[in-house]
């Protein structure tokens, strides 16, 4: 059902009072026929400015209202008419208030740059607001209410290395907050927000020496979410097992590549990249901090003389020096590795396998016996341990446990080890048979979820979710599972509902069901698994799910992802489950592709299948990983496709 709200009321404010002023929209003029007019209070503007949000209006029977109708939500919503040159026109207020953006309308200037006081510039700007921005594998995501464009770029030259997104027709407000950063990724070192314009926005960060944000530009955009994706700058040397002060001067040279034998250079800065120094926030922001001082990357071909030794010194990379293991008990496992200084690393699996990999950033494997760096271990949840150096600058270790199902962990660090611990998920024991699990299928009823269009036909994500719950659900009892539906028809039920009749029941797993959407069709593909905040069990769960899902699909894999990426405090039906739980979105409902497997029963099927098998994996475990003893295959360390949905409000912050 259509929402209707009337969102403004016409103001009477004499006619001379106002002046014909230019109007900018997402970084551009908007004009028409009709020119905006303005008293410096409020600014009225021609009907036609909603076409710009892909918006369907007309005016009411009575003549005094424009009823608007928002196509990608279906909201319905009425903005007072008023005429104050003959024309009908809207406040712009009221149309900042449909599309959750900000009118602003800075002083006039004097000739020398300096504002007059008490008078209003003739240049107003709907502005969208940035909603959020947020750091995971892939780079830095941020959201804004309506699309704008934007610039991707790093400061040539910075320590640290500085890399920004502007969002060209955008405000970020001083009490606007970034999410934490993820502990587990030490690439981001901070965040900072501000306004570097009048309309423009600026997100700045912070990166740990070898990274910085991909450069890209976007003129015309028509998505609310940006994904500036980060790369690890191609510096490849070799590099000794462990560094030492010199003692004569040295010269760092580019490798040689064995296939073209030609050396390896750093990339020529792009003019692009050269901008000013100054890159913060003007007039405020605020900013968050991952991780302590960088480290300074030697560029091959760099002389480094005596006179430079204690420069160097406090470049140098940390030492790994040793690597160690306590079983307590069979449902937890302890790892500690010596470093020289604190670090923060890098946790994730190997895409295909049960080894779990410790990225130890910055960091030299400097062991004092070698063999310590093959560790076997008999233990219900690990069989062995590996470590060695990755080739590259700045260097890094890299440990990978032959773990022998998918676990959940809990990680410290201090200024002279890492701690690791190593746990068995809850509820993960025994046989898939003996469990309790409820399966929900998003949405139902008056709320349908986010839809799909094309062809003259409409697809509704509530009868995808519950044509592939109805199917989990046959999959699960034909285990001998024990199944609950939080919904088998077209109903309606509460977020607190559905974890309430899980919690109440005892449920031992919590599975929902839903379809990604974003606000341009056909941009985006994919699945993507989410778990509450940094849960381990649940994070482990959801690992196990997307993996089976992945295998069936023929689809991009978006990641698992914590639901804190999406809404601070999570999602609702995740985070009020007592029992570990997680959050499959199969598909873009939106995409052409995406929505044509979704609406095949062999596909509903098989993905349901596959949510069986994940589910299975994580209850029943899986037969260990390659020997870490013997050849290793190689993998790849590319992050998953990040999430470009923009939501429907579906699953819930509530």
């Amino acid at each position: 059902m259509l929402a209707s709200l009337l969102v403004g009321t016409v103001p009477a404010y004499a006619i001379d009072n106002w002046n014909p002023v230019h109007l900018r929209v997402a970084g551009k003029e908007f004009a028409y026929r009709v020119a905006p007019i303005s008293d410096g209070v409020e600014t009225y503007v021609p009907l036609e400015i909603l076409s710009l949000f892909g918006a369907d209006f007309h005016i009411n029977d009575r003549g005094d209202a424009l009823v608007v109708t928002m196509k990608m939500t279906g909201r319905q919503s009425e903005l007072a008419i008023a005429k104050p040159n003959g024309a009908p026109m809207v406040a712009l207020s009221d149309v900042a208030k449909l599309v959750d953006g900000a009118v602003s309308q800075p002083d006039a200037l004097a000739k020398d740059g300096k504002p007059i006081v008490g008078q209003k510039g003739d240049t107003v700007y709907l502005l969208a607001r940035v909603t959020s921005a947020f750091w995971d594998g892939f780079g830095l995501h941020v959201a804004t209410s309506f699309p704008v464009p934007f610039h991707i770029r790093t400061i040539e030259g910075t320590k640290p290395a500085r890399s920004y997104v502007d969002l060209v027709g955008a405000l970020v407000t001083d009490e606007f907050k970034p999410a934490p950063l993820p502990k587990e990724d030490p690439r981001p070192l901070k965040i900072r927000t501000g306004q570097n314009s009048a309309d423009v926005a600026r997100i700045v960060v912070e990166l740990a020496e070898g990274s910085e944000l991909k450069a890209s530009d976007s003129t015309s955009n028509s998505e609310t979410r940006i994904i500036a994706g980060v790369e690890r700058l191609p510096t490849h040397i070799a590099v000794a097992p462990r560094v030492d002060p010199p003692k004569n001067p040295i010269a760092v040279r580019p490798p040689v590549n064995p296939a073209q034998g030609a050396a390896i250079t750093p990339p020529r800065a792009d003019s692009q990249k050269s901008v000013a120094a100054n890159s913060g926030n003007q007039g405020g922001g605020t900013s968050v901090t991952n991780g302590g001082p960088l480290k300074t990357r030697i560029t091959p071909g760099t002389q480094v003389s005596r006179g430079g030794i204690n420069a160097l010194k406090r470049q140098e990379p940390i030492n790994v020096t040793g690597i160690s293991f306590t079983t307590d008990n069979e449902t937890q496992f302890h790892v500690e590795v010596a470093i020289s200084s604190k670090v923060l690393p890098y946790i994730h699996y190997a895409p295909g396998t049960t080894q779990m990999v410790m990225d130890i950033p910055n960091a030299l494997l400097a062991l004092p016996n070698p063999e310590d760096a093959e560790k076997t271990a008999t233990h219900r949840l690990v069989r062995g341990i590996h470590a060695h150096q990755e080739a590259g600058l700045p260097p890094m270790t890299r440990i990978v446990l032959d773990t022998a199902r998918v676990v959940g962990y809990r990680i410290d660090q201090t200024n002279d080890k890492i701690s690791l611990d190593l746990i068995l998920p809850r509820n993960a024991t025994g046989a898939l048979s003996d469990k309790i699990i409820v399966v929900d299928a998003g949405h139902g009823g008056d709320k349908p979820g986010a839809d799909g269009r094309g062809n003259g036909t409409v697809v509704y994500e509530k009868n995808v979710t519950l044509a592939i719950a109805l199917k989990l659900r046959d999959a699960l009892e034909a285990a001998g599972a024990r199944v609950i539906m939080t919904r088998d028809k077209d109903i309606d039920i509460s977020l607190s509902g559905r974890t309430d009749l899980a919690n109440n029941v005892g449920a031992d797993l919590f599975i929902s069901i839903h379809n990604d959407s974003n606000g341009a069709a056909n941009s985006a593909s994919g699945t993507s698994t989410y778990y509450h905040m940094q849960d381990a069990s649940s994070r482990a769960l959801a690992t196990c799910v997307q993996e089976a899902v992945m295998n069936v699909t023929g689809l991009p894999s978006r990641g698992v992802l914590s639901d804190s990426v999406m809404y601070q405090s999570g999602f609702a039906v995740l985070r009020q489950s007592t029992m570990p739980a997680v959050l499959c979105e199969v598909a873009y409902i939106n995409n052409v592709k995406d929505r044509r497997k979704l609406t095949d029963e062999g596909f509903q099927q098989r993905v349901a299948q596959a949510m069986c098998d994940g589910l299975r994996r994580y209850v029943e475990g899986t037969p260990s990983s390659p020997n870490p003893t013997g050849p290793r295959r190689p993998f790849n360390d590319a992050p998953p496709v990040s999430p470009t949905v923009t939501g429907d409000g579906g699953e819930g912050s509530n």
